[in-house]
Formats: C-alpha cells, sequence, structure tokens
C-alpha cells in the first residue's frame, strides 16, 4: 500500500494481524462467517450500494470504505479482487483433540495434509474437501502455509464453511485418531490397492495426502492403516496434489 493508502485506512483501527480477504465468493462468506471478526469492507463507488445492501440485508456489523479500483489493486496485491477487499481477522483453528471430544456424528470423514506448502493447492483442496462433503481439514502446525489472501480466494471462500483443524505430531495425531475408532487411509501411488476398492461404508475415515513432490513421509505411511493409490495412465507421471486430493475424496464420498 502507498502512504497515502495507508494513512486513509489509520482511522479505521484495523489490527496488524489483520488479512485482507478479497473476490466476491470469498468476502460473501467470510462477513458471514462465525469464525473470524471482520473490520473493513472496502469497494468502489460503483459497487458501493451492492455491498452496502448485503450488509445491511444480513445483518453485518462493519464499515464500508469507498476506493479506487487501483488502490484496491494495490491493497489486495492482485487485479482480482472483483471490486471488493474486506479486512478480516485469521480464521480460528480448532485442535483435532478438541475437535474429536465433542464429535457426536458417527459418520465423519477428515482430510489431512501432510506437509503441503503451497497455497493454491491447499486452498483448492479445502475448496474440493467442502465439495465432497468432508467435516474437516487438518493441517500441521509446521510445514502447513499460513493463511494468505491467495489461499483463501483459491478456497472461493469455501474455508469458512469447513472446520479447519490445527494438529502437531502427525503420528500421535494418527494414535489419537485410532482411538477414536478412524481408519486412516494415506493416498501414495505406490499403494496397492485401488481407491475404489476400499471398504467406503466405514463410519469415520480420515485420509492423509502427502506434500507436493514428496508424497506421504515414511513415518506417515508406517503408521497408517491402508496405503491407497488412484489408478492413472502408466505415462502420467503422477497428479497434482490438488487433483489427487479431489478424486480421492470424490471417491470416498461416494457411499
Amino acid at each position: 500500500m502507498t502512504i497515502k493508502q495507508i494513512k486513509k485506512l489509520n482511522k479505521f483501527n484495523i489490527p496488524d494481524n489483520a488479512i485482507n480477504i478479497y473476490g466476491n465468493h470469498p468476502a460473501k462468506s467470510a462477513l458471514l462467517s462465525s469464525n473470524r471478526s471482520c473490520y473493513l469492507l472496502c469497494t468502489t463507488e460503483k459497487k458501493f450500494n451492492y455491498w452496502n445492501n448485503f450488509v445491511i440485508s444480513n445483518k453485518v456489523n462493519i464499515e464500508i470504505f469507498s476506493l479506487e479500483t487501483f488502490e484496491l489493486d494495490n491493497i489486495s496485491n492482485s487485479n482480482n479482487h472483483q471490486g471488493i477487499v474486506v479486512f478480516a481477522s485469521k480464521i480460528i483453528k480448532k485442535k483435532l483433540s478438541a475437535y474429536l471430544k465433542k464429535l457426536s456424528s458417527k459418520k465423519t470423514r477428515i482430510l489431512i495434509l501432510d506437509q503441503l506448502t503451497d497455497p493454491q493447492n491447499v486452498g483448492s483442496i479445502i475448496r474440493s474437501a467442502f465439495a465432497f462433503n468432508f467435516d474437516a481439514v487438518c493441517l500441521l502446525k509446521n510445514n502447513s502455509p499460513v493463511e494468505t489472501p491467495s489461499l483463501i480466494k483459491a478456497s472461493a471462500g469455501e474455508i469458512e464453511k469447513i472446520q479447519i483443524l490445527e494438529i502437531g505430531n502427525l503420528v500421535q495425531e494418527i494414535k489419537i485418531l485410532k482411538k477414536q475408532n478412524f481408519f486412516i487411509y494415506g493416498l501414495d501411488g505406490q499403494g496397492k490397492k485401488k481407491i475404489e476398492e476400499i471398504d467406503k461404508t466405514d463410519d469415520r475415515i480420515a485420509l492423509i495426502i502427502g506434500a507436493e513432490g514428496k508424497g506421504l513421509r515414511h513415518l506417515t505411511k508406517e503408521n497408517v492403516d491402508e496405503i491407497i493409490k488412484i489408478d492413472i495412465n502408466s505415462k502420467c507421471n503422477s497428479l497434482n496434489a490438488s487433483n489427487a486430493a479431489a478424486v480421492a475424496m470424490y471417491e470416498i464420498s461416494k457411499n
């Protein structure tokens, strides 16, 4: 942001650790979310009435400030903001143990990302997880991307609609899941069983996706219940982590 833009926004007392959320779907989801605080809505003069009506009709308590399009470009570091930027707190992540303690549903689907670091991939995977009716997505406390505007945009705002969990030592977390009757699958190209062959009638399933390029870690493979694979063209090296996750979650969601 320029010094002039900073001065314009200073009067709104936006916290230093706030992030900006841009794009129509991400902004709407954030404004309606109970899992984060929204501090300021910035939009263009052309779209001011639209967002004002949205805020009023949904009883959202937030100030609206009009800026030029180029100023929104600078604030969001993108020209893909669609005329809307919302300053908000980062999403509140629950611990896996706390989530499981209050888990009442028998049928539960949890996705675990094992050291995926690309924000675009993680955002896309979160979007797919919501699309295929998974209940939660687990991100490692370390070796996971921090929440960024581009990650939120890649999720198309679905990050607000699915439970995001923070996990520590993955091997220990797998043991906790097993005690709660979860069957743990690891997705890996070297798996012996095809994903369409698994028993999808299990009430509680957790699926682990490995890092881009490296795949599942050795210790992860040793501690899951079963390694599964997606059968692809033998001339193709592998699927992108986001694509592989989407295919796997779709297959698991069939039951």
